[in-house]
């Protein structure tokens, strides 16, 4: 009888050891097949949405995407990046990180940019730098220029008995305050300080389209063009959707690495970063509970990813100081 026990829980113990190697094994099978599939010669999509700045508000803002096209110079396995733009544009810092990553990318690989209802101002700006540029017959593009707008409420105070105490350290500190009219010589800082963006902005756009200055300086009065109108004028290569640019994006990135015609190329949409994740829904989320627990989080793992970003949402939105600092924005304030 004890005989008969010990085989039984021999018998146990193998089968037990069996499927733990059998599912370890299964595991690391599927593990290499999912490598195999990552590390396969592909495309990848990669889309702006909504208006260009500096905050981290979802995976398709501005700053998520730049850090994603950095990280796509460095993966050997993406031979083409399609960037597909539905932007009105935004400030300048942001388009012109964008704009940057985009050249540096296109300097490695193939990079075509796909504009869908609109791509104007710093999304355009984000655009000029790639290998190719599709649009849409009616898309929205151009308005190239700079804008920094304010209100003067200063008559409106008066009449209903408001004033405005103001102490500064400097004769601009309080530049576009809204209750007072702004003065000739900020109105001429002002001016100097846009003139010299909107002179980076078109060169930016000489450089990476290929134009000449001249020619960039008569387009960038601010207008907006149609796709069709765009082409005219060489601020787009071609009109067409977002399956012919991805087919141009595969003939281009199997000629720029020598890949055989029959190289499939799949393309993957851009995957989002657990970083971006959790800044996505922070954003969409109201936080207001403390939670002490994330001080004893260790520094560099999830939970302490997790305390840094509710952090700076706690602290970020709430406890800024009030200024009369608006962003220059390379976008008309309608598109807002």
């Amino acid at each position: 009888m004890q005989l008969n026990r010990i085989i039984a829980l021999v018998l146990v113990a193998v089968c037990f050891i069996s499927a733990t190697f059998g599912i370890q094994r299964r595991q690391m099978d599927e593990a290499l097949n999912l490598k195999k599939v990552l590390d396969r010669d592909r495309l990848e999509l990669v889309s702006l949405d909504g208006a260009i700045s500096g905050a981290r508000a979802s995976s398709s803002g501005a700053m998520a995407v730049r850090d994603r096209l950095r990280e796509l110079i460095e993966e050997d396995s993406v031979k083409g990046v399609l960037l597909s733009i539905n932007s009105p544009g935004g400030t300048v810092g942001a388009s012109k990180e964008l704009y940057e990553a985009v050249k540096d990318l296109s300097a490695k690989k193939p990079v075509v940019v796909s504009m869908l209802d609109q791509a104007t101002s710093g999304g355009y700006y984000a655009a000029s730098s790639a290998t190719k540029i599709y649009a849409n017959a009616g898309t929205l593009t151009g308005s190239i220029g700079v804008i920094l707008s304010g209100f003067n409420a200063k008559e409106l105070l008066d009449r209903v008995g408001i004033q405005s105490q103001t102490i500064k350290t400097g004769p601009y500190k309080d530049i576009f305050s809204p209750f007072r009219e702004l003065g000739d010589p900020e109105r001429a800082l002002l001016q100097e300080l846009l003139q010299s963006t909107y002179q980076e902005f078109i060169t930016d756009v000489s450089k990476g389209r290929k134009l000449d200055l001249e020619v960039v300086r008569k387009l960038a009065d601010g207008r907006i063009y149609t796709g069709q109108q765009a082409k005219e004028n060489k601020l787009v290569d071609a009109l067409g959707t977002l399956d012919t640019a991805i087919a141009d994006l595969r003939d281009l990135s199997r000629k720029k690495f020598k890949l055989p015609e029959q190289s499939e190329l799949p393309i993957r949409k851009s995957p989002a970063s657990f970083e971006r994740l959790l800044d996505q829904l922070l954003s969409q989320t109201s936080v207001s509970i403390a939670l002490p627990f994330f001080d004893i989080a260790g520094a560099g793992n999830i939970s302490g990813a997790i305390a840094d970003q509710l952090t700076s949402k706690l602290t970020g939105h709430n406890m800024q100081a009030g200024n009369y600092d608006p962003p220059i924005l390379l976008m008309p304030s309608w598109f807002n």
